[in-house]
């Protein structure tokens, strides 16, 4: 009797003479003693089987995760070793700035023996603009690999150029894509502290006046 196609539960045991349990308890390596029941055969079987799937889904775990660890590291491998610089918005004052320069452009700007390198935040109006409307550069050690920046209120477009400065020639090594700030409501962008705005009662009641002089406190540059 083969068991392989057929799930092993406590109705199709039921339905098998004591002589075909004797038999499925044989396949799964079960000893029968002479005097053992039919409830309880079948009750050990049931128990076998279980442990059986148990132990199967549990190795099926490992080797998922083992895949997915390895797969997550060939990405790694394969995304890291590059030269980037990405922009990642925190809030409408802030933004956090992070960079990666791969072993070869490394070892290159090692051998150039750069005096200083920079990260230039660009401001633009438009976000195809080729030129900025303005611009400012924070010198970070080669060592560093991120830092926040307070970005300049009221602008529409941000890019971050990562640059190198060889005996006075400033090159770009790698720039980020355009971060547009997210637009919201007029009411909101107004708003200043102690400055009466004609809002709903709803808007009031939502805190946003201690939110702002919150925010008032600890990013009053963030405010034009």
């Amino acid at each position: 009797m083969v068991m392989e196609d057929r799930e092993i539960t406590r109705a199709f045991l039921e339905t098998l003479s004591f002589s075909d349990l004797v038999k499925v308890a044989d396949e799964y390596g079960i000893d029968v003693p002479e005097d053992l029941n039919r409830t309880f055969l079948i009750g050990e079987i049931l128990e076998v089987v279980s442990d059986m799937d148990n132990s199967m889904h549990q190795q099926e775990m490992i080797i998922s995760d083992d895949e997915y660890v390895a797969e997550e590291n060939e990405i790694g491998v394969r995304s890291y070793n590059i030269t980037e610089v990405q922009i990642m918005l925190r809030n409408p004052a802030w933004a956090f700035v992070y960079w990666n320069i791969s072993d070869s452009d490394r070892i290159s700007l090692d051998k150039a023996f750069i005096s200083q390198m920079m990260l230039r935040i660009s401001s633009f109006s438009e976000k195809d603009q080729i030129k900025p409307d303005d611009f400012f550069d924070i010198q970070i050690s080669k060592d560093d690999d991120g830092q926040y920046v307070l970005l300049p209120a009221g602008k529409k477009f941000f890019r971050i150029d990562l640059l190198f400065n060889i005996d006075g020639i400033i090159d770009i090594l790698s720039s980020s894509k355009v971060l547009e700030m997210p637009v919201g409501a007029e009411v909101l962008s107004d708003m200043r502290p102690g400055r009466n705005e004609d809002v709903s009662e709803i808007m009031k009641l939502s805190g946003y006046s201690e939110m702002l002089l919150e925010h008032y406190k600890n990013h009053r540059e963030s405010f034009s």
